[in-house]
């Protein structure tokens, strides 16, 4: 069993599925599974504008191009699909905003669709999480370097109330990948063993 987080950010950009496996023994790490689709069209020009190595993501099989110069939404409808003949998927959260017609799809697919804000309300608690769960060692995603690429752009934004969600500040580097994670994941604690990890801990404070 598995929970997914979809971040579609804009047709022109990267889409970021990450499906988040809740550990089934106390010494297992939260196993993340990413994928990344990008536009074909501007992939050469992109990796020598901003000096990251997509086109190498391609051919390592870790980014998938789509033809054209915007995302394929259709692609990742079919990765979910077999994905979802592949491991039971409990809910896909997503960022309502854009990705109305692709939510439908997966809904008539038999898909649980959870809308996710990208706000502090939302955000704050699976971030946090996160957090402790990386300082913790408690995150395993097989050294994928997009998602470690992803991770090394992320920044922290605090409001007065301590409540924290990801930025990538003032940055033109991605961090979608680590967005779809802090959604995957709050659906998988919100799931684990029936109820809700912040029910019987809490939400611990960094």
């Amino acid at each position: 069993t598995c929970y997914a987080g979809l971040d579609l950010a804009s047709t022109t950009d990267i889409a970021a599925l990450v499906l988040v496996f809740p550990p089934e023994a106390e010494d297992e790490p939260m196993w993340l599974l990413p994928f990344f689709w990008a536009p074909e069209e501007n992939l050469v020009e992109r990796a020598r504008r901003d000096r990251v190595p997509y086109e190498a993501w391609r051919r390592d099989g870790l980014l998938f191009a789509t033809p054209g110069n915007v995302i394929d939404y259709d692609a990742i409808l079919e990765q979910l699909k077999r994905l979802g003949s592949l491991y039971r998927i409990g809910e896909v959260a997503f960022d309502r905003w854009g990705a109305t017609r692709i939510s439908t799809q997966l809904t008539d697919a038999g898909f649980t669709m959870v809308e996710f804000g990208q706000g502090y309300a939302s955000m704050s608690a699976p971030t946090k999480e996160l957090l402790r769960l990386v300082l913790g060692k408690g995150i395993g995603h097989g050294g994928n370097p997009i998602l470690r690429w992803m991770a090394d752009n992320v920044t922290v934004e605090q409001d007065a109330a301590g409540n924290i969600k990801p930025s990538k500040g003032k940055s033109r580097e991605k961090i979608d990948g680590i967005v779809a994670a802090i959604m995957g994941l709050d659906r998988a604690l919100r799931r684990q063993h029936g109820a809700s990890v912040y029910e019987g801990r809490g939400i611990v404070t960094l």
